[in-house]
């Protein structure tokens, strides 16, 4: 079926054509046909992307989505499949990466093949989740096909090296060095401990931890996945589609301890200066990362509220 968008006629002198349709289908000569006509034109696929690149780059605009669902039905040929698709990335622009490049070019100590799923390349290049990562010049692979969510939960992984999402549980990123102009400032652990705690208190169930990022460099805050759970665009497709026992749960919440305004937070909270706007600034914090994220506050007026109460004290 991924291949559907192939027309041709075959001809063969073993095809019993005095049986019915039904027995046709199930003739196993019919599967021999079948299986030899797919390995053929994925190896004319491959060749094509290794010797004519340009040609292959407008064969995969066309028909590149429609192919990658292979990569989720037909799992026999996930490897020969491997080797033939293409991605959009952090490093390519308007161009795409395949895997085996992706490989050659890993950064010193990274274990893993780094993704990110989205709706759109360009909206999914500008999260805040990349930030480490770019920082590192770790390339991270735009996953923004419907499809994309449902095989790369089930592949193992391309070359020994495993599929990861850059919005699900930890970074660890700790072993792979920050370049010398992004490096953060020292911070104060201590702090950024009692703002954690206190965080915890005043957002509750809201959210399902609070932790320091290694994977933001700009921005403040930003939502991920937990480790056992499903990534947040799946979980968000399969709610919004009505799949029984899916619903959109609480994200983890992640925060920049090199930020300036989680500094002053922190230095806050660790003074016990922590006042009666702690509350409006730990759920500004968790609104701002669902607008990052490009998903609308649980609370509009309550937002409005809070924000301009923040701005009226600063004019």
């Amino acid at each position: 079926p991924y291949l559907r968008f192939v027309r041709g006629v075959i001809d063969s002198e073993d095809m019993p054509l005095n049986i019915s349709r039904e027995m046709l289908q199930d003739n196993p000569t019919v599967h021999q046909i079948r299986k030899a006509v797919t390995n053929r034109v994925l190896s004319e696929l491959k060749k094509c992307g290794e010797t004519d690149a340009e040609k292959y780059a407008g064969i995969w605009k066309s028909f590149g989505p429609v192919i990658k669902e292979g990569l989720y039905e037909d799992m026999e040929r996930r490897d020969q499949l491997f080797e033939v698709v293409r991605f959009r990335s952090t490093k390519t622009d308007e161009q795409t990466v395949s895997l085996k490049d992706y490989v050659e070019n890993l950064v010193e100590n990274q274990a893993a093949i780094y993704y990110l799923t989205g709706d759109d390349a360009e909206n999914a290049a500008q999260s805040p989740q990349l930030e480490g990562f770019k920082a590192r010049g770790i390339e991270v692979l735009l996953l923004t096909d419907p499809v994309d969510s449902f095989w790369v939960r089930t592949a193992m992984g391309f070359d020994g090296k495993p599929f990861k999402s850059v919005t699900q549980g930890a970074a660890d990123l700790d072993n792979i060095q920050v370049k010398d102009e992004d490096k953060p400032d020292d911070v104060d652990d201590s702090a950024v401990a009692t703002l954690i705690a206190a965080m915890k208190q005043s957002l509750g169930d809201k959210v399902k931890d609070i932790r320091s990022s290694s994977r933001l460099t700009d921005s403040p805050v930003c939502l991920v996945g937990d480790d056992a759970g499903l990534d947040r665009t799946i979980e968000k497709l399969l709610a919004k589609q009505g799949s029984a026992g899916v619903s959109v749960s609480a994200p983890v919440l992640e925060i920049n301890p090199g930020h300036a305004l989680i500094t002053a937070l922190a230095d806050k909270a660790k003074s016990g200066g922590a006042s009666a706007d702690f509350d409006d600034s730990a759920q500004l914090l968790l609104d701002q990362a669902y607008v990052l994220e490009g998903e609308p506050v649980s609370d509009p007026a309550g937002f409005a509220t809070r924000l301009t109460k923040l701005l009226s004290k600063n004019l």
